[in-house]
């Protein structure tokens, strides 16, 4: 099964996106996605590089249910695709529940986060979640990441291509 996740730019609120998986018949499942914004690829604190990686359904007990893990890659490690609600860079007073993963949901939203702010949100995550697992099944998956036309952060190509 091929994901792709095509990001919008990058914000310090988190970096919204969009998943389009689809099988070999041709049927499509589609949802809305968020993660760290982009911070050079600083473990913890950035999204991931834009490239393909294999993934695989596995549960986490942290989370308490099944989410799909992505290969190590780029010097990350440990990153899902994971129910949730906020990514925003905590070293600006956002909140955030990702430190390189990727959370995904129906819709996006506003949600009052721990600090009492408003914060873009990421809804209905458990929901989306259970279908995209439901959709593509047991086995090795390809999950590419990559930015929409013009989304791109002015230092993400030289550090998606020097991080090999």
């Amino acid at each position: 099964m091929n994901v792709l996740i095509t990001r919008q730019a990058s914000t310090s609120s988190g970096t919204p996106g969009r998943l389009l998986a689809t099988n070999a018949a041709g049927a499509a499942y589609a949802c809305v996605t968020l993660e760290l914004p982009w911070r050079q690829n600083q473990s913890g604190a950035s999204c991931i590089v834009a490239d393909s990686y294999r993934a695989t359904i596995w549960h986490s007990d942290h989370l308490g249910c099944d989410v799909l893990r992505l290969e190590d890659k780029h010097g990350r490690k440990d990153c899902l695709v994971h129910p949730g609600n906020f990514a925003g860079d905590e070293s600006l007073g956002f909140e955030t529940q990702v430190h390189g993963c990727t959370l995904v949901g129906r819709q996006y939203g506003s949600l009052l986060n721990d600090r009492g702010h408003s914060q873009l949100a990421i809804l209905e995550s458990r929901v989306a979640l259970t279908q995209l697992l439901a959709f593509i099944g047991a086995g090795e998956h390809f999950v590419e990441y990559r930015w929409a036309p013009g989304c791109a952060p002015a230092d993400a190509s030289t550090s998606e291509t020097s991080a090999g």
